[in-house]
């Protein structure tokens, strides 16, 4: 009992110094005059809440989580089980000071017992919206002490925990996937759908063409299935399966195609990217009472056309340009995908696109790549990883320079061209580094040529 009688002794000694009586104590602190004397003087002590702790904390002026250390070591005493409800409401409250060094040792504390597993999980589940940071250290303990391989709920902390994980580093991103992906299949429906899509544009990212076709496949079939069910069931006049979703379904369902219609654009497979392109094209047959079902449809409409102006391009339509940036005009949010496939277009066919170039040099060179892309995140029309954004800055940079090289203009754009691109790589995906050498060995060879005519 030496941690029960040092719990007390502090709290006994703090009182007794400051002069107090268990009655004035009691009424100061607001803990009734009984269970001070069951709590401090019982030859049995009762057990102290949390809340009782707090309140003479209070009274004492002492800081927040003032014996928290000694209160956890009498939770979990060798003398009685611990109570989930105390150690429960004890977590809720570290979790609310942010301590997450007495959470860690509460955790590893109750590592000597993992029937509290289901418990933790569910406490980690309502904490999540709120704090995420020290949810997570609850997860961590579920995946440490789960036993069954096939759990829902060790699939849902390894999804919560690869959420969290995901930033702007291309390369941190693909670490947290791989973690992951192996319980992808075990997770509820809803998770299920925004695990792919974003497991999908991390391989986009990353430009892992055969993984991010088969996350984009994956999505494709469960968005299908869940669509086929959800019609069955109003034919039959059953109840309409409930989707938690982040958006609507139809988005899933199309970006499962678009996806796929962009990585065969990048393949060159133009024939297949039009095939999917013509799938997403009219989405109307839809049906769905989510409010944002149209607006989402009406999309992904306006994204086949733009993705049809790109394979024309790419297949030396230059005829399709025009019209091209008049649409760009009224869709500043597509002038980054789209410069980049017109200036790829250009380098393959020698198109001139320096009007293009000067009319959005703004957008080109941001002041900021990552606030420039964070912040095009947050409108209602954008749905994509801001990494994707990322690597299409590294690609179109890598593009414009060898745009600038064929033309033999060695000047000021070229060489910020050519530090934007080192510097981005540098920070989001250093995998990238040799495009950068490639480079400079074309800028060397190009001053070289230059200097010879002077």
């Amino acid at each position: 009992m030496t941690q029960l009688k040092t719990l007390r002794h502090e709290l006994e000694k703090e009182i007794l110094q400051r002069g107090y009586s268990l009655s004035s104590f009691s009424r100061l602190s607001g803990v009734n005059r009984g269970v001070l004397s069951a709590t401090l003087n019982s030859k049995i002590p009762k057990p102290i809440s949390i809340h009782q702790l707090d309140q003479m904390n209070l009274a004492l002026d002492k800081p927040p989580g003032w014996l928290y250390d000694l209160f956890i070591e009498e939770c979990f005493s060798a003398e009685e089980k611990s109570n989930w409800r105390r150690v429960r409401s004890l977590i809720i409250r570290c979790v609310e000071l942010q301590r997450s060094d007495l959470i860690n040792r509460i955790l590893y504390l109750l590592l000597d017992d993992p029937s509290y597993i289901d418990e933790v999980f569910r406490l980690a589940e309502n904490l999540i919206q709120k704090e995420e940071n020290l949810a997570i250290l609850l997860y961590k303990y579920v995946i440490e002490y789960e036993r069954n391989s096939h759990s829902e709920r060790l699939a849902v902390s390894h999804y919560r925990i690869f959420k969290s994980l995901i930033g702007n580093n291309i390369e941190t991103n693909l670490k947290a996937a791989l973690t992951f992906a192996p319980h992808r299949n075990l997770l509820p429906v809803p998770m299920q759908l925004d695990a792919l899509l974003k497991l999908a544009n991390i391989y986009y990212s990353l430009q892992d063409w055969e993984q991010a076709v088969n996350m984009a496949d994956e999505l494709y079939r469960l968005s299908s299935k869940a669509y086929q069910l959800r019609m069955q069931a109003r034919q039959n006049h059953g109840v309409i399966p409930f989707l938690d979703l982040e958006r609507p379904l139809v988005v899933y369902y199309g970006q499962g195609l678009l996806l796929k219609c962009a990585v065969y654009e990048e393949e060159e497979k133009y024939d297949k990217a039009q095939i999917y392109v013509d799938l997403f094209a009219d989405l109307q047959w839809f049906e769905d009472e989510h409010a944002e079902n149209q607006y989402y449809i009406d999309r992904f409409r306006f994204y086949s056309i733009i993705h049809t102006m790109n394979l024309e391009l790419l297949t030396g339509k230059e005829q399709v340009l025009d019209r091209y940036l008049q649409i760009l005009e009224q869709h500043p949010q597509e002038v980054l995908p789209s410069t980049l496939i017109i200036i790829e277009a250009a380098n393959k066919y020698g198109y001139n696109v320096d009007p293009l170039l000067s009319r959005y040099e703004d957008i080109i060179y941001p002041a900021d790549i990552l606030d420039y892309l964070i912040a095009g995140s947050k409108a209602r029309y954008n749905y994509q990883d801001v990494t994707i954004g990322i690597n299409r800055y590294i690609d179109l940079y890598y593009q414009l320079a060898i745009y600038y090289c064929d033309r033999n203009v060695y000047d000021e754009r070229l060489e910020k061209i050519l530090y934007t691109l080192e510097s981005t790589i540098e920070q989001y995906n250093r995998g990238r580094i040799m495009d950068c050498l490639h480079l400079f060995k074309r800028l060397r060879k190009l001053t070289e040529s230059l200097e010879k005519q002077v």
